[in-house]
């Protein structure tokens, strides 16, 4: 597996906790998640942090420059000899292209994995962490269909491209963590 990794799939698809189990088994790897990094930026007090949480409450995704200017500045963190695996970047079109152009630029090889769950399976889980975690943002379904109808607009499109063009590894994530992660790896594996 001598290639960067994508992950992408809608929330609650179990994507970040394969992303855990395949870091602890490939050590290689450096781990990217723009989510998590914007929410950090986020939490401090200033005009970006301010940008970032008026963008988010309105459930709309930050602008691609953001992403862009965050991925350039990861890309620099990892060495000639190690990957990256990232989840959640690119998501839109606009950053597919940059990363295709970043990936050119350096001479790496990619492959992205499609953690595909159904709708009624993710609130079915963020359902269930709603309540298992006494969270309350999790329980209101406008809140829980506007993320998911993000995706669908914003990220299909992207995943779409990369299944045209065979750079696309579907793996179905209605399964247990187990089984999602050895089905993954024995594809991945060929």
């Amino acid at each position: 597996m001598n290639k960067d990794i994508v992950f992408f799939g809608i929330q609650w698809s179990w994507k970040g906790t394969q992303a855990k189990i395949f870091l602890n088994e490939f050590p290689t790897y450096k781990y990217i998640e723009p989510g998590q990094m914007f929410r950090a930026l986020s939490s401090n007090d200033n005009a970006i942090s301010s940008y970032m949480k008026d963008t988010m409450a309105q459930w709309k995704m930050l602008a691609d420059t953001l992403a862009f200017d965050l991925f350039n500045m990861c890309f620099h963190l990892i060495g000639d000899w190690e990957f990256m695996l990232t989840d959640g970047f690119p998501r839109t079109m606009a950053q597919l292209h940059y990363f295709i152009a970043k990936e050119c630029e350096y001479k790496r090889d990619f492959i992205w994995v499609y953690f595909d769950i159904s709708r009624e399976k993710a609130v079915e889980r963020i359902l269930n962490r709603a309540k298992e975690q006494n969270r309350a943002d999790d329980l209101d379904m406008k809140v829980i269909n506007k993320r998911l109808d993000t995706f669908e607009k914003e990220t299909m499109p992207v995943i779409q491209y990369f299944d045209g063009i065979w750079k696309l590894l579907t793996v179905w994530a209605d399964d247990s963590v187990e089984n999602i992660y050895k089905s993954m790896i024995e594809w991945l594996n060929k």
